[in-house]
């Protein structure tokens, strides 16, 4: 049995139409729906240094940081039903949580 091929609006990578919704390929759904929690997870760890430098209590913090990557965990298993590829989705997703924290967004 052969599956139709489709180009992916956002990436441009080509994926079986069973793993597409809305002309979206499921790694741009992921990045897409947990974008908001990544700008979240990249300002609460730069708040984090910054009172870490200060040496203030950081420990509030770090729950918070936690609880975002919690719910970026649930919405990337409500998009991936298969759970070793949400595990590495997840692991991307927080990669590039990590490497935004480092870049200034501008006003």
């Amino acid at each position: 049995m052969s599956t139709l091929l489709l180009f992916c609006r956002d990436c441009g990578k080509q994926v079986a139409s069973s793993q597409t919704k809305n002309g979206l390929c499921l790694d741009c759904q992921v990045r897409r729906s947990v974008a908001d929690l990544r700008d979240e997870h990249a300002r609460l760890w730069r708040k984090r240094e910054r009172y870490r430098t200060q040496n203030a209590n950081v420990e509030q913090i770090g729950r918070q940081i936690s609880r975002v990557e919690d719910r970026m965990a649930m919405r990337i298993r409500e998009l991936v039903p298969n759970e070793r590829e949400a595990i590495e989705k997840l692991r991307r997703e927080l990669e590039a949580a990590r490497g935004q924290r480092y870049t200034i967004k501008g006003v």
